[in-house]
C-alpha cells in the first residue's frame, strides 16, 4: 500500500482557545477530566491535510504531536522498506505522532483518508508545559497507553476468524463514536474496504463476503460508507462465539 508524498504548503490558521473547540472535552484535558484547563497556549496552529497526502512519513524527524479534529488517518508501518501494512486508524479526538516523543523520528507514516484537520502541538511546548502542569503529562501518558493497548489487541486478533476480526473493528468504531457523544449505531466508515482488508490481514473479497453475510442476517446495514448496526447483541455474540 503506497503512501502519498509529504504535504507541501499545508493550510494553517491560528487557533482560538481550546474551550471553543467541539473536541475540547475529548482531547488531552478531557482525558484526565480537566475540563476547565486549556491547551490553547500549546497549539501552534491547525493544519489541513488533503486526502491521500501524508502528515509525516516513517523516518521523518519528529517535532510535533497532533490531535485529529476532523477526517482521519491510516497509520502505516514499514515492511521490507515500504509502507505496506496498515497498523491502525486515527479518527477525531485521537492523537497522531506520539511514536515520535521518545525516538526523535516518526516510526510510522500517517496518510489522510479524507481532507483532515489536526491541531499541531510542538514537542518543545509540551515538554515545558508538563513541568508546570503534571496533570497534562498524566493525560498524555494515558492517551499513549490507550493507543498501545489498542495496537496490542489488534495483534492478538490476527489469529481470530475473519468474522470476528471484522465485527470487532465495527464494535471498536461504534465505541469510539459513543465516547464522543456521537451515534454508536449509525456512522460512516472513513476508510475504504481495501484499507479495512489490509488492516485486518484479509482479502478484499473476504470483506465483501462478510458484509453480504451480516447484511443478509440483518445484523448490519450498509449504504455507501455508512454502516448501521441493526442488532448490536447479535454482532457481539458473533464475535464472542468465534473469539
Amino acid at each position: 500500500m503506497g503512501s502519498g508524498q509529504p504535504v507541501m504548503g499545508m493550510d494553517s490558521v491560528t487557533t482560538g482557545r481550546c474551550q471553543q473547540c467541539a473536541l475540547h472535552a475529548l482531547c488531552l484535558p478531557g482525558i484526565v477530566g480537566c475540563l476547565n484547563s486549556t491547551l490553547g497556549s500549546l497549539v501552534a496552529d491547525d493544519i489541513t491535510v488533503p486526502k491521500g497526502q501524508t502528515l509525516y512519513c516513517h523516518g521523518d524527524t519528529a517535532s510535533n504531536l497532533y490531535v485529529v479534529k476532523s477526517g482521519g488517518f491510516k497509520i502505516m508501518r514499514p515492511l521490507c522498506g515500504h509502507d505496506a501494512h496498515i497498523s491502525g486508524f486515527r479518527m477525531p479526538g485521537d492523537l497522531v505522532g506520539a511514536c515520535g516523543l521518545t525516538g526523535g523520528h516518526y516510526a510510522f507514516t500517517a496518510q489522510a483518508l479524507s481532507r483532515t484537520t489536526v491541531c499541531r502541538l510542538p514537542f518543545d511546548r509540551l515538554r515545558e508545559a508538563q513541568l508546570r502542569q503534571p496533570v497534562l503529562a498524566q493525560g498524555l501518558l494515558q492517551a499513549i497507553a490507550h493507543q498501545a493497548a489498542q495496537a496490542q489487541r489488534q495483534i492478538t486478533r490476527t489469529n481470530l476468524p475473519a468474522l470476528a476480526r471484522f465485527g470487532l473493528l465495527i464494535l471498536d468504531i461504534s465505541t469510539h463514536h459513543k465516547k464522543r457523544n456521537l451515534s454508536g449505531t449509525e456512522f460512516e466508515l472513513p476508510m475504504p474496504r481495501t484499507d479495512i482488508a489490509d488492516f485486518l490481514a484479509l482479502a478484499p473479497e473476504t470483506i465483501s463476503r462478510l458484509i453480504s453475510s451480516l447484511t443478509e442476517k440483518k445484523i448490519l446495514m450498509f449504504k455507501g460508507k455508512t454502516v448501521r448496526i441493526l442488532d448490536h447483541h447479535a454482532l457481539e455474540h458473533a464475535c464472542e462465539a468465534l473469539n
